[in-house]
């Protein structure tokens, strides 16, 4: 028994260890991981150094602290909210737009925003990543008011909250929030006036319906990554196939084509070719990829293939998406072949800079009807990556 005592005392403080490299390393990689945040890092490491800790906190410590902050974080935006007990009365916090120096001052920032913004908060990790610091890894994605921000823009943040630790009451001491979309980390920095100006001013519309599901995993200033649910389709060809775009390529696809794809994509939908008539609600976007169309079908309501009313047209198949990770950039205006071009070629240069290996084709997302106004329409290129890393 004290055997197997101490050999789950050593794995333990083997894994905290391992958490604090790999936090280390984390914040010194960009795209795969999160980039370095010198101002924030700086920070945290002055914060650390000041409380004289040589040796760092225990294994049991560690994930102590960890098991009780993912517990609390999961109510950062409820009615229950974050437990004061965990955290120094004078703490301090900074992100790129607010700063704080209490633990008042701190929970009426997180009022304000679940009041006013009715933010959602997922927490992909939390590990170690110094002698007294915890971080954990995020996403946030929230609203703003009908009025009067009548386009409804939604903001999306992804980043890194380093926590140093006081080592004499083990609350927190210092929580200094980092977004992987800007460089300049520093309180009210131009850059992250910036990144949240061109976010609350992104005039692009996404039509009130159903949608394949997905998490932001991290946003960038050139693009994002994301893991998607899997979702159904109703698929039929051709589409415009982005990755045998050229140069000097027309700039539309052929409207015979088209206009035979989807109607025949409407046709199963609209129960003229399908079993029993079904009549099946619209959704969002129209993909098209590797030369074909598709149709996104509702899986809140049929949730798989064989729940779906069989097609009883021979050009309509249905299938399955399996999701996964995934790069996307938005463009807006009327999405051409030479645009989609384009921006699929600044995409495919981002991974690259940013060591991403893409594993498949680009597929161009269309999620608004012709009748759009083109400066609100919103359209994307996505396409899969196969080593993305937290």
């Amino acid at each position: 028994t004290t055997t197997t005592t101490t050999t789950m005392a050593m794995a333990t403080m083997v894994r905290c260890g391992v958490h604090a490299v790999r936090g280390g390393a984390a914040r010194r990689r960009r795209g795969g991981a999160v980039d370095a945040r010198a101002g924030a890092e700086a920070s945290s490491a002055t914060t650390t150094s000041s409380f004289g800790a040589v040796d760092g906190m225990s294994a049991e410590t560690c994930e102590g602290l960890k098991r009780a902050l993912a517990e609390d974080l999961t109510h950062l935006f409820d009615a229950k909210g974050i437990d004061a007990a965990l955290y120094a009365s004078d703490v301090s916090f900074t992100d790129p737009l607010t700063k704080y120096d209490s633990f008042a001052g701190y929970k009426f920032n997180i009022d304000m925003l679940r009041e006013v913004f009715k933010p959602t908060y997922t927490m992909h990790d939390i590990y170690q990543t110094g002698p007294w610091e915890i971080s954990t890894r995020w996403t946030m994605v929230m609203g703003l008011p009908a009025f009067p921000f009548m386009w409804k823009p939604t903001l999306t943040f992804t980043g890194l909250s380093i926590m140093g630790i006081d080592p004499e009451t083990t609350k927190v001491k210092t929580h200094v929030d980092t977004w992987d979309s800007i460089e300049n980390q520093k309180h009210l920095s131009p850059e992250g006036v910036a990144e949240v100006l061109k976010q609350i001013f992104d005039f692009s519309q996404t039509p009130a319906l159903e949608t394949p599901g997905y998490t932001v995993m991290k946003k960038f200033a050139d693009y994002e990554v994301r893991k998607y649910d899997s979702y159904l389709v109703a698929e039929t060809g051709p589409g415009v196939d982005v990755r045998e775009m050229k140069d000097g390529a027309p700039t539309k696809m052929d409207p015979q084509a088209a206009g035979q794809s989807f109607n025949s994509l409407a046709g199963y939908i609209f129960g003229k070719a399908n079993e029993g008539g079904a009549k099946m609600e619209m959704t969002t976007p129209v993909f098209t990829n590797s030369g074909r169309m598709q149709f996104v079908l509702s899986k809140d309501k049929y949730e798989s293939v064989d729940k779906l009313p069989a097609s009883t047209s021979a050009a309509v198949e249905l299938k399955e998406e399996s999701g996964g990770m995934f790069i996307a950039k938005k463009f807006s205006g009327i999405a051409t072949d030479e645009a989609a071009n384009d921006v699929e070629k600044q995409l495919r240069k981002f991974a690259a800079r940013d060591g991403l290996q893409t594993s498949g084709p680009a597929a161009l997302a269309q999620y608004n009807d012709p009748f759009t106004n083109p400066l609100l329409r919103r359209n994307e290129i996505i396409i899969p990556v196969s080593n993305f890393e937290m």
